[in-house]
């Protein structure tokens, strides 16, 4: 007899959480369609900052740490399905005493979620580029991994919080980047 109660809680718990975490009454997320604001405003603009991370193994190991800030835009092309966004932010990486500057810029093909309409997470897959900006100029290409959530406060202006995993194709090495970033994006 307990097994069932323990299953019946688990399962209420699921499906309330996201509810419970944007802080909006159960009965308002079955009645009010998650996600529906999205269909009305298709396109989202945002400015991000953060810090990457460089890693690469060209004989021996090698660490860039670095801090980036960004702007992107999104597109909903398929209604709670598919989402395109392009983001391009300018990197400062610090290697000892000289400074690299870098745009890792981000092709991402998402998948949303609405749980709620105060929480939209997401999964992304897509190319990445990489310009290396001085000391010389180079381009490098990659894929690129990325999983974060918009939290939105209102039905336009919301937060984006963003991990992504890049690798690249850098004179033959694999190069391994880690992004975290958050900023304000606003939906029209």
């Amino acid at each position: 007899m307990l097994a069932p109660s323990l299953a019946s809680l688990a399962s209420l718990t699921l499906w309330t959480l996201p509810a419970l975490v944007a802080g909006t009454p159960l009965t308002e997320v079955q009645e009010e369609h998650p996600g529906h604001h999205h269909a009305a405003r298709p396109n989202l603009v945002g400015a991000r900052v953060g810090f990457l991370s460089v890693l690469a193994d060209k004989g021996e190991l090698e660490y860039l740490p670095g801090l980036l800030i960004g702007v992107s835009y999104e597109r909903t092309v398929i209604h709670e399905w598919l989402e395109i966004e392009a983001s391009i932010p300018v990197a400062v990486l610090f290697d000892g005493a000289q400074r690299l500057v870098a745009l890792p810029i981000d092709l991402h093909f998402k998948k949303p979620f609405h749980p709620s309409p105060k929480v939209s997470p997401y999964v992304a897959l897509g190319p990445a580029f990489d310009v290396l900006v001085a000391p010389e100029l180079k381009v490098f290409f990659g894929g690129s991994l990325a999983v974060g959530t918009y939290v939105w406060p209102t039905p336009r202006v919301g937060i984006d919080i963003e991990l992504d995993y890049n690798v690249v194709a850098e004179d033959r090495t694999a190069v391994h980047e880690l992004l975290l970033a958050a900023g304000p994006v606003l939906r029209f």
